[in-house]
């Protein structure tokens, strides 16, 4: 009604000879003096039409090009209006039940579609409680338009932190209240075909919804600069896709938010979930899944549940359980930034991760792996083994690091905030507490073949072996700060280590973190504008914090003050950290050389087995 009353100024009525001429070709209305028109309206390009309730529309008969080199003059073809406003150049056709309470902007294409309802007043998916991480409950994140991967962490994880985060949902709901209505919107330039079924669905500008079946209570948000899409097959309920999303082919969504960037396509299935930037999810399933930036599960048989995910990759058959069948399913998993599963990997929750640990087999000891990162947890005899360290020498994670800024496809939009170096401060202090677990564990266990730690067995031989790896990387990240100019200030550090977290893809020294929240307590930081500012001016001050860290980092490693570190000692670590550098390098060179090996060209030359080795190479190269 608002787009109504605003624009009033521009309508008028339908003059004798104009309503003759529509009634001519198809048209009826239970008013005619309840349809206005734009100045500039031709009536010839509405037809076989039935109008109810106000009307309002805009210029019409403008060549509208269509796909296959089709051209086609906007205007209204058997449709059922009620209430609605019609924007310049719109193209209607075909709408098979009936349009009621929407407003359309102008160029909007709407063919084939079942019906498009609003039934208000509604907030069109904004405000729907989403069970992430926890499947019984008590992680809710409201969703709404600009929900960000780091505000939904805050919300999902510092469940503690009671005031703030009654004031963030407070935050939220003051959001959703302003985005409720009591009429649906269709944004410029969108385009909505041989669809059956639009509810409470609002749509952005430059949106495709393309062969849905049903759509309800949601919201499309997209613009030119960063269009969205929905595809075949697709239905929805409760839901918010973001700028750049796509949602394709048959998939099924229930209380979802889809992020930035974001694919889900085939067939895949979530529930209570929530998708963030660059997220890829096909033929599988996620039902209580925090899914943060870049996790990846592509195969039919997989299950994500009940879990938060980041920077993660699900082989095939990946799976985890939840429900012990004795107080429902309320366990839960983390697994933190890189970890991947294996094919057929299993992990009984509630279980805990290390960053980028791969982990094969089944496991079902509900393992605690945090302070053990980049490792391999593999079953051996019904045991879970950890192989400390061994993942930083692995081709696969420099694979992983490279590719993953390359493969972001977001466009004009990016309030997902991401740190994608592999050694930063939050890494490198899990390397600090891995070396100091190492050393505890061979000084209490000398004479000792293996050890159990956190449910996990680990031999003597990997603890030693994960101990050399942890300092080869440490001496090398150290090194490469001070060789980039990095200097520790101050003369003493504290004892105690400047802990740094990872906020769902953003790096931050968890101090400023807890500073943000004491000011999201007191009222400093009350709108989720400010909110998200203030997160990006935490994220922008990377550099800043990494100096005050390694100032703590480089005295814990060199065991003695800073002020009685030498500049020798300073470049003996830089010379130190580069052949710990190359050490690593030439250990993910000889890890990827395994993939081009001669018994990995089995298969190539089929018909000419002499040729095998040219084969090879001309489909996989040289590394």
């Amino acid at each position: 009604m608002l787009l109504i009353m605003q624009e009033e100024i521009r309508y008028r009525n339908l003059t004798a000879q104009e309503i003759a001429q529509m009634e001519q070709q198809g048209c009826t209305s239970q008013d005619w003096t309840q349809v206005k028109v734009h100045e500039g309206f031709r009536p010839q390009f509405v037809q076989q039409s039935h109008f109810g309730g106000q009307i309002r529309i805009g210029l019409n008969g403008a060549k509208v090009p269509l796909p296959g080199g089709v051209t086609r003059r906007a205007g209204i073809y058997r449709a059922t209006l009620y209430d609605c406003t019609v924007g310049n150049d719109v193209l209607i056709a075909n709408i098979g039940r009936y349009m009621a309470n929407y407003d359309l902007s102008d160029g909007v294409i709407l063919e084939n579609v079942g019906e498009v309802i609003c039934e208000g007043p509604t907030a069109f998916g904004n405000g729907v409680e989403v069970s992430v991480i926890n499947e019984a409950g008590g992680r809710e994140v409201p969703i709404y338009n600009g929900l960000t991967a780091q505000i939904a962490y805050l919300i999902a994880l510092y469940r503690h932190r009671t005031t703030t985060i009654a004031q963030l949902r407070a935050m939220v709901a003051r959001e959703v209240k302003g985005l409720t209505a009591s009429r649906g919107t269709i944004g410029a330039k969108s385009r909505v075909v041989n669809t059956l079924s639009l509810y409470n669905v609002r749509v952005g500008e430059a949106a495709e919804i393309d062969g849905a079946s049903a759509l309800s209570n949601g919201t499309l948000n997209s613009t030119p600069a960063s269009p969205s899409r929905i595809g075949s097959g697709v239905t929805a309920t409760d839901f918010i896709l973001t700028c750049s999303a796509q949602v394709e082919t048959g998939s099924m969504l229930r209380r979802c938010f889809v992020g930035e960037g974001v694919m889900i396509e085939n067939g895949f299935s979530a529930e209570n979930s929530l998708f963030f930037a660059n997220s890829h999810c096909n033929h599988g399933e996620a039902c209580a899944v925090f899914a943060g930036p870049y996790t990846v599960s592509h195969h039919r048989a997989t299950l994500l549940i009940a879990g938060y995910f980041s920077f993660f990759n699900a082989g095939s058959g990946a799976n985890q359980s939840n429900h012990m069948y004795k107080s429902g399913p309320v366990h839960q998993g983390v697994h933190l930034r890189g970890c991947k599963f294996g094919s057929d990997a299993y992990v009984l929750l509630p279980a805990q991760t290390g960053i980028f640990t791969l982990v094969t087999g089944r496991h079902y000891r509900h393992h605690d792996t945090r302070r053990m990162p980049f490792s391999y947890l593999v079953e051996e005899a019904d045991d879970s083994v950890l192989l400390p360290g061994v993942n930083l020498r692995s081709y696969g994670t420099a694979r992983d690091i490279r590719k993953w800024p390359q493969r972001d496809p977001r466009q004009g939009v990016a309030h997902d905030l991401i740190r994608y170096d592999l050694m930063n401060p939050y890494t490198a202090g899990s390397i600090l507490e891995g070396i100091a677990e190492c050393r505890q564990l061979l000084a209490r266990h000398p004479t000792a073949e293996e050890v159990t730690w956190n449910r996990v067995k680990i031999k003597m031989a990997s603890l030693k072996k994960g101990l050399q790896l942890y300092r080869q990387a440490l001496r090398s990240y150290l090194g490469s700060l001070l060789a980039a100019g990095f200097q520790p200030t101050g003369s003493e550090v504290s004892e105690e280590p400047p802990a740094w977290v990872d906020i769902a893809g953003m790096i931050a020294p968890r101090r400023r973190i807890e500073t943000l929240l004491s000011q999201i307590d007191n009222g400093e930081i009350s709108d989720l504008r400010h909110l998200e500012a203030a997160l990006q001016r935490i994220h922008a001050r990377y550099d800043e914090d990494t100096a005050t860290w390694f100032a703590y980092a480089l005295s814990s490693f060199l065991e003695k003050p800073l002020s009685e570190i030498t500049e020798q000692e300073k470049a003996i670590l830089i010379a130190q950290g580069r052949e710990d550098q190359q050490a690593l390098d030439d250990a993910i060179a000889q890890d990827a050389g395994r993939d081009f090996a001669p018994i990995m060209a089995v298969g190539y030359g089929i018909d000419d087995p002499e040729g095998s080795a040219a084969d090879f190479k001309a489909v996989r190269g040289e590394r």
